[in-house]
């Protein structure tokens, strides 16, 4: 009996070598909680990010189908307006907030900066191509400007029902009172058309054109000098004409003129050395008389034109005093910054004129 003893206690003592250490088990309630909060505001963020993408979704599915129509002219369905943002966080009627002149006092470059070189756009004139109706016909509505800065609204017509402008044929333009700014060509800029015509009592209203266009950006281009394209736009009762100007390693040229001495009535318009096409800047047959006091700022229809660095801006002024016609065309050359002017006599009218030069975009590298 006592020898069989030792051998059951040996097992017993390797049965106690052979269990793991253990730990105590203690229940942090403090982390627990924290750990909880922490899923929760996960799942809570989720939750959110869920619910602004079905609103984005529905926003986005709502302003397309606002903007698709229907028009033989186009073969079937199509956008009527601008149609390529994220509509949850891009208003199509916004006004663009920028104006000219952005950068005519930025500093100057420091050692090793260089400026990127950028196209521009000068929209040279819109005009009805073709018309289902009868001319004179009166017209009013908007044409508008998207470029690469921001993709807002740049007025370039803008007339309300009482205000309408009177065509009386083909060879006739909208009369053009932008861009106010330069406009950049990098990805496509588009130009947006909504047209209203009204019979002479004011009574039927009928839409003239109600689409948009665009004019190619540099990516698809061999940008090497400026070149003059049209594009047309067929809806409605029209097919409408955008004529418009790509610039070259263009800057910005905001113009004022101010009449210094006698009276000024005529017409201002300015173009480049290489495009003879004239933006129109100022017409005494639609703005009046301008008298000089001293304070005589002419009012310009439009103002800023986009001018290739290598070439000459000319602003041609005529003036007209009973049968005599007195004409003076002044040159400026580009900068990327700055203001020049002078005055000049045209007939019996004193006058200074003054352009302030800006890059249209600052995009800047360090060599």
């Amino acid at each position: 009996m006592g020898s069989s003893s030792a051998p059951m206690a040996e097992e017993h003592d390797d049965d106690e070598e052979e269990m793991p250490d253990l730990e105590p088990f203690f229940f942090d309630e403090a982390e627990a909680v924290a750990d909880h909060e922490r899923r929760l505001r996960r799942e809570q963020e989720a939750a959110r990010k869920e619910e602004r993408r079905v609103w984005a979704v529905n926003v986005n599915k709502a302003v397309m189908e606002s903007i698709l129509d229907y028009d033989p002219k186009q073969e079937g369905e199509y956008c009527t307006r601008f149609p390529f943002a994220d509509f949850s966080n891009f208003d199509l009627d916004e006004e663009s907030p920028l104006g000219p002149m952005r950068y005519t006092d930025d500093r100057v470059l420091s050692k090793g900066d260089r400026y990127l070189r950028h196209a521009g756009v000068n929209i040279l004139s819109v005009k009805i191509a073709s018309l289902d109706v009868c001319f004179p016909v009166q017209v009013y509505g908007t044409v508008i400007a998207r470029d690469n800065i921001d993709r807002k609204c740049i007025y370039l017509f803008r007339r309300q029902k009482d205000h309408c402008q009177l065509i009386n044929s083909t060879d006739e333009s909208l009369i053009l009172t932008g861009s106010k700014r330069g406009l950049l060509l990098l990805d496509d800029a588009y130009v947006e058309i909504d047209l209203k015509i009204k019979d002479h009592q004011g009574q039927e209203e009928k839409e003239l054109s109600k689409g948009f266009l665009n004019i190619r950006g540099t990516t698809g281009r061999h940008m090497g000098k400026c070149v003059v394209e049209s594009k047309g736009l067929a809806t409605r009762l029209s097919t409408m004409q955008v004529m418009y100007a790509v610039v070259d390693n263009a800057v910005e040229a905001t113009i004022a003129i101010e009449v210094l001495r006698g009276e000024f009535y005529g017409k201002i318009t300015a173009c480049t050395t290489s495009i003879p096409n004239h933006l129109v800047l100022h017409d005494s047959k639609v703005d009046g008389v301008m008298n000089g006091n001293g304070k005589g700022v002419i009012q310009l229809l439009l103002s800023v034109v986009s001018v290739c660095q290598d070439e000459n801006l000319l602003v041609n002024i005529v003036a007209q005093t009973g049968d005599v016609e007195c004409q003076y065309t002044i040159a400026f050359t580009p900068r990327i910054r700055g203001r020049a002017g002078d005055e000049i006599t045209v007939g019996a009218t004193k006058m200074l004129v003054k352009v302030s030069w800006s890059l249209i975009n600052n995009s800047r590298v360090v060599l």
